[in-house]
């Protein structure tokens, strides 16, 4: 594929109707518009062939049933309904339809109907009151009186509508009444119970008429709602309706087809190239290969994207084809990145959630989106692999994403393993080309080393992992947030408990051990090398002022004192030639954050317990970290660090540069290079 090649240059990229409503096909200017862009796959001609048109046809062999037609949002049920209510109407429509087979399936309905379009969506009437008042309407217009009898004098709904039919067979002997019905189960969701029922029995009583009558009934709805859980508690209803329907399933390969016939059109020049763009990397993926047709139809989109989208329960009316649409119209001006495979896989949809208020107002989705916002807050801000960091991301949204497919259970323990979204998402990281050994288990390695990482980060919250099934899925209940617990508590600490924690800090990182401390005191012994008499000499660390500290016995030779830098004594200075103090000079907001963490860290282990504690020491364990990363690389902008020793009345001091082990190596950690001011009684400050 050339250099600089743009999505835009690798596809027909054709814009499709926003929303395809039923009635349009009512419009005389927008019907020969619906029937002509209506995009028809082979397992959909052959599912119109055999099952629809033998149901709306008047072969008398046939055992005649209502009709519903299956498929979610934006799969493109109106537009079906439309396209077979025209030409049922009209029978000039026929040799538009675009796929020869249905074209000619069709002969048998051509023309041989009076059609009624109707959608019952929000509607509050009773099932019966809506469509006996919309027959009676459409049959006027035709000049056909005939008056249902209402709902309270009805002996009989099949008797009715065998006299309708009567009545319409006196002027169209050679003619049914096709009735068809938009946004049905929306209708049917917004029924009580008792409604519900009583809707149900019309409906099942219209689907029996259909068997002797020239009346046929086709709706769209969302789901097969026969197997639905939304309707359990009517199901002895539901299956008496479905003895007497047929349903006619648009399918995920359905919408594929329309999406790439339309939405991604492609030449065959095209095609060759994003085979030759693709063909490279098919090594890193489980069935990228073996798939290589579909990855090249679909391209730029994922061939699994719309098998993950086919599974979100929406609150709204958003289809596939418009999402894609939506996307592919936002990198059409890009270059196609030629080190690296980029689909349009389903963790980009999450974005589009995340900008939707009504979908932001699901309470499901709600949740979903507090601990996805969480985890990517704490990758952003605390994961150890940088070069890594794009790829988390991208997991934690697909995540985010695949919470959504269960069936509205947003706690239920399923999601896709690393190998799953490996190929799902086609993640790729640049350098595994060049490792040895197998590229797609090289590939997984990674996406796992990820995954390992972002366990870490967030200290095993919010995301979970089955050991049985290797799958990864967000875990809602796993959802204390100990970052979060820590800032709160931090935000409350008084210069006294900061004051601690930096003791605590200075202790661990000058590894003072609790066998030379004296009992109740914050007092150690301590040992300094005399370099240049290659002598040791025994002192004194302190934590405090002078005026706090106890009466150490036996006297040594110096005494280091690290003053509380926050709650600050007063004390005073007696200018002894034995005391060296140490102050914090300063501090930075870094320094500050990292000691405050590390205080309401300490402060939360000592009231908790089992993995929670162990989580609040780790976390005090890396802001300790930090602080000492800190100390390290903090630089006096005047002159190099000087550290003073103090032994036995004299003073040596030690440029930055000299060796000095014993003092500076640890005590330079904690309270040297500009953020410490050593100060002596008899030299002023050092």
């Amino acid at each position: 594929m050339a250099k600089n090649m743009k999505y835009g240059d690798l596809i027909q990229f054709e814009q499709i109707e926003s929303v395809i409503q039923l009635l349009d096909a009512g419009r005389p200017d927008e019907a020969k518009k619906l029937v002509a862009t209506y995009v028809i796959s082979d397992d959909m001609a052959e599912r119109i062939s055999k099952l629809m048109v033998p149901q709306l046809s008047f072969d008398e062999s046939v055992d005649h049933k209502g009709v519903l037609i299956v498929g979610n949002y934006g799969t493109g049920k109106s537009h079906l309904m439309s396209v077979l209510s025209l030409v049922a109407e009209d029978a000039a429509y026929a040799p538009m339809i675009r796929h020869p087979k249905v074209a000619e399936a069709v002969a048998p309905i051509a023309g041989r109907f009076k059609v009624l379009r109707i959608e019952v969506g929000g509607l509050q009437m009773p099932l019966r009151q809506i469509i006996t008042l919309q027959l009676e309407r459409f049959l006027e217009k035709f000049g056909v009186d005939y008056t249902f009898p209402t709902a309270d004098k009805e002996l009989n709904n099949k008797d009715s509508f065998e006299e309708m039919m009567a009545a319409f067979g006196e002027k169209f002997p050679d003619q049914g009444v096709l009735l068809v019905v938009d946004e049905f189960l929306e209708y049917l969701q917004s029924r009580r119970d008792h409604e519900l029922v009583q809707d149900l029995a019309i409906l099942r009583q219209i689907g029996e008429v259909t068997k002797h009558l020239k009346f046929r009934f086709v709706a769209g709805v969302q789901e097969a709602i026969f197997d639905s859980v939304r309707f359990q508690h009517v199901a002895d209803s539901m299956r008496r309706v479905n003895e007497r329907f047929t349903q006619i399933l648009i399918d995920r390969q359905d919408v594929s087809f329309v999406v790439s016939a339309r939405l991604l059109k492609k030449t065959a020049d095209q095609q060759n190239k994003i085979r030759e763009y693709l063909t490279p990397f098919a090594k890193f993926y489980g069935s990228m290969n073996e798939r290589m047709d579909e990855y090249v139809r679909l391209f730029p989109v994922h061939p699994d994207y719309l098998k993950t989208f086919e599974q979100i329960h929406f609150t709204e009316k958003r289809g596939a084809l418009k999402t894609i649409e939506s996307a592919m119209l936002a990198i059409l001006d890009q270059e196609v990145p030629a080190d690296k495979p980029l689909f349009i896989s389903y963790e980009s949809f999450w974005n589009t959630i995340k900008t939707n208020s009504v979908l932001r107002a699901d309470p499901n989705i709600k949740e979903v989106m507090r601990v996805s916002e969480v985890l990517e807050s704490r990758v952003q801000q605390a994961f150890t692999r940088p070069a890594y960091k794009p790829m988390a991301l991208r997991v934690i949204n697909a995540l985010a994403v695949h919470r959504l497919t269960t069936g509205g259970d947003i706690h239920v323990p399923i999601g896709p393993t690393a190998a799953e979204l490996r190929d799902a998402l086609c993640l790729f990281q640049p350098g595994v080309e060049d490792m040895p050994g197998d590229p797609a288990e090289n590939l997984l390695s990674m996406v796992q080393t990820v995954m390992r990482e972002v366990l870490k980060t967030v200290n095993g919250q919010f995301i979970s992992k089955a050991p049985d099934t290797e799958q990864y899925y967000l875990d809602l209940k796993k959802d204390i947030d100990y970052d979060a617990q820590i800032e709160k508590r931090a935000e409350a600490l008084s210069d006294d408990a900061l004051d601690r924690a930096y003791y605590s800090a200075v202790k661990a990182l000058m590894e003072c051990s609790d066998d030379l401390r004296y009992p109740g005191f914050q007092i150690w012994q301590y040992q300094l090398e005399w370099q240049e008499r290659r002598v040791e000499r025994m002192g004194y660390l302190f934590f405090g002022a002078p005026n706090d500290r106890p009466t150490a016995q036996p006297e040594r030779d110096f005494y280091i004192y690290f003053i509380q830098p926050f709650d600050k004594p007063k004390f005073s200075d007696n200018n002894l030639a034995d005391e060296v103090f140490f102050r914090l000079k300063s501090p930075d907001e870094d320094y500050k954050r990292y000691l405050s963490q590390y205080a309401a860290a300490l402060d939360l282990a000592s009231t908790a317990s089992g993995g929670a504690k162990a989580i609040y020491l780790s976390k005090a364990q890396d802001s300790l970290r930090s602080m000492s990363k800190w100390l390290q690389e903090s630089k006096r902008p005047a002159r190099p660090p000087v550290i003073a020793e103090v032994v036995c009345g004299h003073s040596w001091f030690f440029a930055g540069g000299r060796d000095e082990p014993s003092f500076r190596a640890r005590c330079a950690l904690a309270c040297a290079c500009g953020a410490v001011a050593a100060q002596r009684s008899d030299a002023g400050g050092v």
